[in-house]
Formats: C-alpha cells, sequence, structure tokens
C-alpha cells in the first residue's frame, strides 16, 4: 500500500494520525472508494461530488487541492496504476466531547493498493441482515466513516457460509447490501431500490442505470419488498471495487438458473467497457 497524510507521503506501517482525531475517535467524517485503472480514477469527479455534498451535510471544509491529491496517487507506477483508491476525510483532530469545533482542520488520508480484476466476475451468495437500513436517519444516503453495522452484518454474512448480506429498510423493502447496491431482474424488468430506501446513491449503480438505457434495458427504480427477491431471475450487486458481481443463490433459494444471467452478462460487458473508454480518455 502507499499512503499520504495530508498530501504527505506516510510510511504505511508507523502512527500517523492523532490519537484525538474525531475519524477515529466518533467515526465523524467521509470517505470515497474509487478504482484507478491505467492511472486513471473511473468517475472521479461523481465521486468527488458526492464526498463534497456529505461535507456540506457535516459541515467538514474540503482542501481545495482534494482533486490534485487523489490523481496524482492513482497515477501512480507499475501495478500502482490498476488499484483501489480510498480517499478518507475527517474533521480533524478536535477535544473529547460530541460538539463539533468551531473551526474545524480537516485530515484528509489517501491509500492505495494495486487493484487486480477478476477475468470473470465471482457469483456470490447472499443472506438477509438481521438489522435494517434507516432511511429516515440524519446521514441516510450519506458514505460516512461509520460503517460499523456493515462490518457486523458482513461478519454474520461470513460466518453464515455467504458472501454478503441484503438489508432491508424499516418498511421492509429491499434497500442494498453491506457496501454495494443492488439490482434485480424481475419479470424480465431491472428494478434496483430508489434512494428513499435508505440507499448510497452508488457511483456504479448510477452508472449501469445508464449502461442499461445505452442497451435498450428500461431499468426501473421503485420500492421491492423482500419476497420480491425469490422472484427474481437474476441478482446482481455493484460497487467501484465490485464492479458488477452476480449473486447466484440469497439464503437457501437459488436465483433463477444459479448461474449469471443474460442481462447481468451484459451489463457486465458494457461497464468494463464505459471503464476503459473513460478511462483512456
Amino acid at each position: 500500500m502507499k499512503l499520504w497524510v495530508n498530501g504527505t507521503a506516510k510510511p504505511v506501517d508507523q502512527p500517523s494520525l492523532s490519537a484525538l482525531d474525531r475519524g477515529f475517535t466518533l467515526g465523524d467524517g467521509l470517505f470515497e472508494t474509487m478504482r484507478a485503472q491505467e492511472g486513471v480514477v473511473f468517475r472521479l469527479d461523481a465521486h468527488l461530488d458526492r464526498l463534497c455534498a456529505g461535507a456540506q451535510l457535516l459541515g467538514i471544509p474540503l482542501p481545495v487541492d482534494l482533486r490534485e491529491h487523489v490523481a496524482a496517487a492513482a497515477r501512480g507506477e507499475g501495478e500502482y496504476r490498476n488499484a483501489s483508491i480510498r480517499l478518507t476525510v475527517s474533521r480533524g483532530a478536535a477535544p473529547p466531547g460530541l460538539a463539533p469545533p468551531e473551526r474545524a482542520e480537516p485530515t484528509v488520508t489517501i491509500v492505495a493498493h494495486p487493484l487486480v480484476r477478476p477475468r470473470v466476475p465471482e457469483p456470490l451468495v447472499a443472506v438477509m441482515a438481521a438489522g435494517r437500513r434507516n432511511e429516515h436517519a440524519l446521514t441516510a444516503g450519506v458514505k460516512t466513516l461509520a460503517y460499523t453495522e456493515s462490518v457486523v452484518a458482513l461478519a454474520q454474512a461470513r460466518a453464515a457460509g455467504a458472501d454478503d448480506s441484503i438489508f432491508l429498510d424499516t418498511a421492509g423493502h429491499i434497500s442494498d447490501a453491506t457496501a454495494s447496491n443492488l439490482f434485480a431482474v424481475i419479470d424480465d424488468v431491472l428494478v434496483t431500490p430508489p434512494l428513499s430506501c435508505g440507499v448510497l446513491p452508488g457511483i456504479t449503480r448510477a452508472a449501469v442505470l445508464e449502461l442499461a438505457r445505452a442497451l435498450g434495458i428500461s431499468p426501473v427504480q421503485r420500492e421491492m419488498p423482500e419476497p420480491e427477491l425469490a422472484a427474481a431471475s437474476e441478482i446482481f450487486l455493484t460497487s467501484s471495487i465490485r464492479e458488477i458481481a452476480p449473486v447466484v443463490r440469497v439464503e437457501t433459494t437459488a436465483v433463477g438458473t444459479g448461474q449469471n444471467g443474460p442481462v447481468t452478462v451484459r451489463i457486465v460487458e458494457a461497464y468494463r467497457a464505459l471503464v476503459r473508454l473513460e478511462c483512456a480518455t
């Protein structure tokens, strides 16, 4: 891995942050995980726009040179030209207590590590999460550092022999997975939950919606009651690092034929072509 703290390269095996940093003590901050291909971050502006919207809600000022630092990290050499880039912004170090300091001095870290894309997406098995996403939370749809419920849900999924957990919202509608958005083909229609179900506005999610329309697949954003998953002929998860990952079983129910479905295959091919095109230009 390579690490930068406030724009300065640091050894990854040495302390670099204050023990009073609010990102560490309170989860008071935001992050973006991005894919770099051939030294270019896919849809960097979209990632930064999402980060800026979250920072505005939290009242965290952002450095003006943030884009430059992320782009420089992605340009790396050798194996680092195809990498996962994690950008984290906390409110910074402050005295104990919940109240934000009057003048925040944010801490910005960037971590890059090499990323190898599998030739064929690995099929996933999912279970339903024991807890629920709160679509009414103050930070619903914001990519904050508070990921504990996803950590617990993923650990429970792994303990059950599955790869991921799928959350419902408080009304019983499908929301998302621990760190991915969800799409399903139901009655030959590509469906994904709306943002109102506590869904993170994923960068890959938005790209898939664009691609589906370009492919003549009319996507629908609507509420999905849990029983509809059993009727899905295809399900796939999307994220910047995972890209498009087919789900072949939910709990004990096979999805469709238990293999990658035709819509998923088309989306995988189109998405990879889009990443190659945009990162080349």
